[in-house]
């Protein structure tokens, strides 16, 4: 119960209003081309990062499925419209909501996922302050994103 608090916390923060010039206007509800129920969809990214076994969410896991496998220019870097599109073609949410989710994993509010993302995802998710990211951690965070509408950065 107190990690889920401190996680709520943690949104609470990620999620104001952050005025810096980006606005970003995205839906937050949850729409799949293939009716794919929120808990479905994270299954399927969860299965797809975490791919050792071991219940815990490394950062090189993170960067494997968003920042190396989405950047399709080879910039080094993901913008909206790379991750978009390949969230879309992967799990199927439409566009909009693509957007929704890539304004929190985009932790900087840089418009790019890149590593540093990463590294700071890691931080705001780590409830339990072991250092680590676990499965659960993870799934909560995104299940708190598909159920919860929480505006982005910069919203």
């Amino acid at each position: 119960m107190i990690a889920f608090l401190v996680l709520i916390g943690i949104v609470a923060v990620y999620g104001q209003d952050l005025t810096d010039g980006h606005h970003h206007h995205h839906s937050c509800i949850h729409n799949n081309q293939q009716q794919l129920k929120a808990t479905q969809v994270i299954t399927s990214v969860i299965a797809d990062m975490e791919k050792d076994g071991d219940g815990i969410v490394e950062q090189t896991e993170v960067k494997t499925e968003f920042v190396t496998k989405y950047d399709k220019d080879m910039s080094g870097d993901v913008s909206e419209d790379e991750f978009v599109k390949q969230w879309h073609q992967r799990y199927h949410d439409e566009h909009d909501f693509a957007g929704y989710l890539f304004h929190h994993f985009d932790a900087n509010d840089d418009l790019k996922l890149t590593d540093s993302d990463v590294v700071a995802l890691e931080k705001g998710l780590d409830t339990d302050g072991d250092g680590r990211v676990s499965v659960a951690e993870f799934q909560t965070y995104l299940t708190n994103l598909y159920t919860n509408c929480v505006p982005s950065h910069g919203n």
